[in-house]
């Protein structure tokens, strides 16, 4: 009796990918939600800009309570920028990682952080929190909640955990499975 050599089934197969697709679509589908945050914050800093001009201009055609500080365009530039950073990382990244790419991984983690750091800074302070219930234009709602800000929280750590996982790692290793030739 012979014994024949066959190569264990675990080192011959590739790695599953679900924590890197997850992470892929997740990065995508942040960047989206980011690219709208950016186009309200735009909306927004553009009726801000309005606003004050009207008000240096004509005084009187402001109501009273109108935040003429110019505190609101500092904040909704700031955001907005961050929002399309945060987009370009993150949907570059996750289109990556589902293509397998090395990159991918690194622009996801790098994105998801910048959200994750984001959200987190406007649950704690609660100036910029409350710059959330400020609309100039209606587009954005109007809240004194701060759950939007936690929903990006979970989700932006769950990108980055799962851009950074072993298991993601090695899937992305592993790279495209070639086709035999014929």
């Amino acid at each position: 009796m012979t014994l024949e050599h066959h190569p264990l089934p675990e080192a011959t197969a590739q790695p599953k990918g679900a924590t890197g697709i997850a992470a892929g679509v997740l990065a995508v589908l942040g960047g989206l939600g980011f690219l709208a945050a950016a186009a309200l914050h735009i909306i927004e800093l553009v009726l801000s800009l309005y606003v004050l001009a009207v008000g240096a201009i004509a005084p009187r055609a402001i109501t009273p309570r109108t935040d003429l500080s110019g505190a609101a365009p500092v904040f909704l530039t700031i955001a907005a920028v961050t929002d399309l950073v945060a987009m370009a990382l993150l949907s570059s990244g996750g289109i990556l990682l589902l293509q397998r790419k090395g990159p991918g991984r690194v622009l996801t983690a790098i994105g998801a952080g910048i959200a994750l750091g984001f959200s987190g800074l406007a649950l704690l302070v609660p100036w910029i929190s409350s710059r959330s219930a400020v609309s100039y234009s209606g587009l954005t709602p109007i809240t004194d909640n701060v759950w939007p800000f936690a929903v990006v929280l979970v989700a932006a750590a769950a990108t980055l955990l799962l851009a950074l996982m072993p298991p993601t790692m090695r899937w992305v290793a592993a790279g495209t499975p070639r086709l035999p030739r014929r």
